[in-house]
């Protein structure tokens, strides 16, 4: 039996997530026991962990005097810190922090905004470097990025009097909202700095997510959920780095060499709520039209339905002049977008509940399983089990009873 040391904070949901991974390797193979302890990002290394303490270590490393500090045990060790420590004596596990923030930007631009910023801490490395793959993306998407950065700081030190203040305001964060294009798409850097924007939002009259739709990165349900509106974030999938940490870990306490000792781990998805459900188009008809097929989640609905409810808000449109507008406008069909919406929610259903197929299709609408499979794999090109085997692996999933 290997002891293996968990230096891994329990404060935020990304710790949490990678300690949930750790977990899921634990019961699924033999021969690991664990040793860790509460702990914020911020703690000292704890003092029982001396050589001989432990054969092995997975860490989130801070900064390079904890990683010295590790090195001097003589044992394997797998960093799962947020930015790499540029060295070749070190095996990392790291969230590619570009690619998050490539995926919020594309996530924005589906919602056909044309106008963008980004929310962030001033010389943190993770979000710098979120920064860069949204801008970089904007950029060769023709759109520029308005950018506002708070100071660097550390949401596990408690000296910072916003982390536990809901009243917290920064004066010149409210005057970059106010003169900002809108409606704009933002993406704040983490979770903490979404809910922060969305109470600066609320504060000065600026309606979410009409006005500025928000996205921040982390998937922390608690933060996101309690959000006014819920916020949509990016999931970095700390489940499957904090797994295929131990994995490496396992295999290095087996005698084997990684291929290589920095490997940047892709995000999950985009997991969207209230804060980005905007519709940005000026046209009336298109408005309406939209909000309808989201209101119904694409369930049941046909363009008939769509004129049908139109014109009970006084809005009479032929069916040829709706599929011209979103033409124009949108680049696509009525129908295309209710596919769309429904497929969203399949995606959904997929991923965050282990829901039978067949009743996955009795909640979309569909008539069986087999109707459900054929309509994912036009859109998706693959299978629904494919995709739920392939992005929805090691997280959480919710009970059929």
């Amino acid at each position: 039996m290997r002891t293996i040391a968990l230096i891994i904070d329990t404060v935020g949901s990304y710790g949490r997530g990678l300690l949930s991974g750790v977990a899921r390797f634990v019961q699924t193979h033999i021969g690991w026991q664990v040793i860790y302890e509460e702990r914020k990002g911020n703690d000292n290394l704890p003092k029982w962990l001396v050589r001989g303490s432990c054969q092995g270590v997975l860490a989130r490393v801070r900064d390079q005097r904890q990683l010295s500090s590790l090195r001097r045990l003589g044992v394997p060790l797998v960093s799962l810190g947020e930015v790499p420590h540029q060295t070749d004596v070190v095996t990392e596990i790291l969230s590619d922090h570009r690619m998050i923030g490539q995926l919020a930007a594309e996530h924005l631009i589906e919602r056909q905004l044309r106008h963008f910023g980004f929310y962030g801490s001033g010389g943190a490395v993770f979000s710098d470097l979120r920064l860069e793959g949204f801008r970089t993306y904007l950029t060769g998407q023709t759109h520029q990025t308005h950018i506002f950065l708070e100071e660097k700081w550390d949401p596990g030190v408690s000296r910072y009097k916003r982390r536990g203040d809901p009243f917290w305001e920064d004066a010149q964060l409210n005057q970059w909202l106010e003169q900002l294009p809108k409606p704009i798409g933002i993406m704040a850097c983490n979770d903490y700095f979404g809910r922060l924007l969305l109470s600066a939002c609320r504060r000065n009259g600026v309606h979410v997510p009409n006005e500025v739709a928000v996205i921040g990165v982390d998937n922390d349900e608690i933060i996101c959920d309690l959000a006014v509106p819920p916020l949509s974030s990016v999931d970095p999938a700390a489940d499957a780095i904090g797994f295929r940490a131990a994995e490496l870990l396992d295999e290095m306490l087996r005698g084997q060499s990684p291929a290589t000792t920095t490997i940047y781990f892709p995000p999950k998805a985009v997991m969207a709520r209230a804060s980005t459900n905007t519709i940005a188009v000026a046209d009336a008809v298109i408005v309406k039209a939209l909000q309808f097929i989201r209101d119904q989640g694409g369930i049941g609905i046909n363009t008939e339905d769509i004129l049908d409810h139109l014109s009970k808000s006084a809005m009479l449109v032929s069916r040829s002049t709706l599929e011209r507008k979103f033409q124009a406008r949108l680049g696509f069909a009525p129908h295309d977008e209710i596919a769309r919406v429904k497929l969203e929610r399949i995606e959904r259903l997929l991923l965050s509940t282990n829901y039978s197929l067949a009743r996955i299709a009795d909640i979309v609408g569909m008539t069986a399983e087999q109707q459900l499979a054929t309509f994912f794999r036009r859109y998706r090109g693959m299978t629904p089990g494919s995709f739920r085997q392939h992005f929805g692996a090691g997280k959480p999933l919710t009970s059929e009873s």
